[in-house]
């Protein structure tokens, strides 16, 4: 019985309604540091709970607050899916 390692990817493509938990919150830019004082670090689960009709910003629940999230920093954001 081989067990398959999680797949990971970006919240920036998660779907509406999907629970991911965060493994890592990339450095590329300045953006990181907001997301971490909203509350989006290593650990933490999020819901995405609405997409804007052009695809940005995303909306997303994370321990009882509802943030919203431009997709470039929600690209930054490295999540797996959580059972």
């Amino acid at each position: 019985n081989i067990l398959r390692p999680q797949s990971m990817t970006h919240l920036s493509a998660i779907s509406l309604h999907r629970t991911v938990e965060v493994v890592e919150i990339r450095t590329e830019c300045d953006r990181a540091g907001r997301l971490a004082a909203l509350g989006v670090l290593p650990g933490s689960r999020i819901t995405v709970s609405h997409v804007a009709p052009l695809g940005d910003p995303i909306s997303v629940r994370l321990g009882g607050q509802e943030i919203s999230v431009r997709r470039a920093e929600a690209s930054l954001v490295v999540v797996r899916e959580v059972a």
